[in-house]
């Protein structure tokens, strides 16, 4: 029982979280949930959050992180996009399209096209651009609109592939799926309820 607060992604919490959350509440009818649907990297511990989880990379330390799988990535453009400026079917075919930035801050060295080498390393191919955006909705919307290439988590395509509203391109040259990693503060006794959702997630 009580108030729970815990921040992810808007992605993660539409796609995997929020369907299968009305039986876990269910279980659990005295429990309020403080669900963050955010891009930003929150503080967890100054803004009082229970846990997060975050897609990508984890760099703060001061953090317990419990791995809960991978996303695998999609390279997709809009049939719009690709009508004007074809379907790119090598590497070398990426010097005459465009990325769709993605930046969690502007500013910074600009991402290029990730894809795995024949030994097995992931690499980056610095690619032309003419937008960068911050936020993992904005980055689908421009893919929809046909401002350029995306590389994103399948999880969330699905469907726009299935109604043929996005393509995958250059699926031999897929970018290395991004870890999912559940943290929260070291606490010697995390509250039931923290533990319970935990678990469950």
């Amino acid at each position: 029982r009580g108030r729970l607060r815990v921040d992810m992604s808007s992605g993660m919490a539409r796609h995997q979280v929020i369907p299968a959350l009305p039986s876990f509440m269910a279980a659990h009818p005295a429990l309020e949930l403080e669900l963050s649907c955010t891009d930003r990297r929150v503080d967890l511990v100054r803004e009082g959050f229970d846990c997060v989880v975050r897609v990508g990379t984890v760099a703060d330390s001061s953090l317990i992180a419990r791995p809960l799988g991978a996303l695998e990535v999609l390279n997709c453009a809009s049939p719009a996009y690709l009508q004007t400026y074809g379907t790119p079917q090598t590497l070398e075919a990426l010097s005459g399209h465009l990325l769709i930035h993605y930046a969690s801050s502007f500013g910074g060295a600009e991402d290029g096209w990730e894809y795995r080498d024949e030994d097995g390393r992931y690499r980056s191919l610095p690619m032309a651009g003419a937008l960068t955006v911050n936020s993992a909705e904005a980055y689908q919307e421009a893919c929809l609109a046909g401002m350029g290439l995306i590389q994103a988590p399948g999880s969330g395509l699905r469907d726009l592939l299935d109604r043929g509203a996005l393509v995958e391109v250059l699926p031999q040259y897929r970018a290395e799926p991004m870890p999912v990693t559940l943290l929260y503060p070291q606490r010697r006794h995390l509250p039931r309820r923290v533990r319970v959702f935990m678990d469950w997630l």
